[in-house]
């Protein structure tokens, strides 16, 4: 198995990164949905520069689990092709969306009920030994999960729960401790944009805002020109290498691949 950890500088991760990349946007290699899979790789590399040995990968939002499967596949991939460790997490209630709470749950377009799971069960068979469905209220479950990935590094989240109460009860993933992450945390932002009525003042975009507004060291952005579908990334300013206070192995220069 490679072990991209031994590599010696940062610029054969990124000769890797850009490799893998191509492959995954020529669709050269099935890694199941690619804005999952290159989001994910901007985790593992900085894992790589950082020297993590495991990363863990986040759905806010499974429904039926097809999202959460496709995760597992980049997942794997990624674990075969760097060596390094991915554990995935899927997080949801398995009765579909609650009762909306005005205009920012966009009723327009959600009913409560919409996107059940069924019997949990079902799905927890298909799922690799890596990964795992957390069941309940994402706002109470979330706080018990800095617990669960003790000694791994948050590398990826998915956030996909459509209304803005929903998005906003599961922010406390972006809470935990510093340690608890890669420095610049890639995150996945399913509701926005491309439906007429989604807009900054409801939904996930106005979850995120006010979470940005409420937290010094903690801000989420759009990063366009990484082109990748709908990706953000959660800037961890209170990172010991965000700090200065530890070096990483290898300068953060790490832009689009």
């Amino acid at each position: 198995m490679p072990n991209w950890n031994s590599f010696s500088n940062y610029m054969d991760v990124r000769a890797a990164a850009r490799s893998v990349a191509h492959k995954i946007r020529s669709n050269e290699i099935d890694v199941g949905r690619q804005h999952y899979a290159l989001g994910l790789l901007h985790g593992v590399i900085q894992a790589v520069h950082c020297g993590y040995e495991k990363i863990v990968a986040v759905e806010l939002g499974v429904a039926g689990g097809g999202g959460l499967l496709e995760l597992c596949k980049a997942a794997d991939f990624f674990r075969t092709e760097t060596g390094i460790e991915i554990e995935v997490y899927g997080f949801d209630n398995a009765t579909g969306l609650p009762p909306g709470s005005g205009h920012k749950d966009h009723p327009e377009i959600w009913r409560d009920g919409q996107f059940s799971m069924g019997d949990p069960n079902n799905l927890i068979a298909k799922l690799p030994d890596f990964a795992h469905l957390i069941i309940g209220d994402v706002e109470e479950t979330i706080k018990k999960f800095e617990y669960k990935i003790f000694g791994s590094r948050l590398g990826f989240v998915s956030i996909d729960l459509d209304y803005y109460s929903s998005t906003k009860s599961a922010m406390g993933i972006f809470e935990m401790h510093p340690l608890f992450y890669v420095p610049a945390l890639p995150v996945y932002l399913d509701d926005i944009e491309v439906l007429i009525t989604y807009n900054p003042w409801c939904g996930e975009e106005k979850a995120v805002e006010e979470f940005n507004q409420s937290h010094e060291f903690r801000k989420i952005h759009r990063k366009p020109n990484f082109a990748i579908h709908n990706f953000s990334v959660c800037q961890i300013l209170d990172h010991p290498i965000r700090t200065g206070e530890i070096q990483p192995r290898f300068q953060f220069e790490i832009g689009p691949f």
